[in-house]
């Protein structure tokens, strides 16, 4: 069995500053070799400015919520021995698909065109049920996705935000104005703010940081315009790895240590 990694659970909130590190490919290799001589090695992609979920912090070395379960899940699988390349979000479904990484962790949801691609853990891992928000000043109130017709809606490419908006509009006649955004997190409050965009589609959890730490007025509007959780995703047909993180990850949230992550990073219990 492997030590698990050192924990830093100290969040930087110098989001802006973060985006700087932001690199393609820069390894970091696992915390320690494996005492199976023949553990299979697996590369695990992921992101590098998503605090707190995974991000690189001042040393450069790569932490967060989804680094310290993926390396709780390693602990528990003696048979693999995890590796972890972070790069731009954009890029981390492309190496999964030319074969560059085995599993993907990016605070991924649910959606039909990722699932028609790539095999989805059945296991979740975090809350990520999504709703419609706006600046305070803003008295409208968005009780769903008909209400943000000819509005300007903050979405990141390639997100799942993204692929509901852009379903959206296939499906309708009247369309919403889906303003691409990958700005640090600092501008994207302030486009909230200026009018830049009328809304934008978040957590809870997201909702409450950027209020936190901006002193934002962000408010919730009406119900969730998606419930879902977030998995692990894989190559198609690589169901052996999938079924062992699957089952390492349930053990996780059987004997609380998955909560107990999530209240350390997170500061509450958003596996549920």
């Amino acid at each position: 069995m492997k030590k698990l990694g050192k924990k830093k659970w100290v969040i930087s909130l110098g989001i802006a500053g973060a985006l700087l590190l932001s690199a393609c490919g820069n390894k970091t290799e696992a915390t320690e070799t494996s005492k199976n001589p023949d553990a299979e090695t697996v590369i695990v992609g992921t992101g590098n400015v998503y605090q707190p979920f995974v991000y690189l912090d001042e040393n450069n070395e790569l932490q967060g919520y989804d680094v310290e379960i993926l390396r709780a899940i390693d602990e528990k699988l003696d048979q693999y021995n995890f590796e972890y390349e972070s790069m731009d979000f954009k890029n981390i479904l492309t190496s999964l698909s030319a074969g560059k990484v085995r599993l993907a962790a990016h605070q991924y949801e649910q959606n039909e065109e990722r699932a028609a691609k790539y095999l989805y853990g059945e296991v979740g891992y975090t809350d990520y049920t999504l709703y419609i928000v706006h600046d305070g000043s803003n008295k409208v109130e968005y009780q769903s996705l008909d209400d943000l017709v000819g509005k300007k809606v903050f979405a990141s490419p390639g997100g799942n935000v993204a692929y509901l908006l852009e379903k959206y509009n296939k499906e309708h006649d009247e369309k919403i104005e889906v303003i691409y955004n990958e700005a640090s997190s600092e501008v994207f409050v302030k486009g909230l703010q200026n009018g830049t965009a009328d809304a934008a589609i978040l957590t809870k959890y997201d909702t409450n940081k950027y209020n936190e730490q901006f002193n934002a007025d962000l408010q919730i509007s009406g119900d969730p315009v998606n419930v879902s959780k977030t998995y692990f995703l894989y190559e198609k047909g690589d169901e052996e790895l999938k079924e062992a993180v699957d089952g390492a990850l349930q053990e996780l949230i059987d004997d609380g240590s998955l909560a107990k992550l999530s209240v350390e990073i997170l500061g509450d219990d958003y596996t549920k």
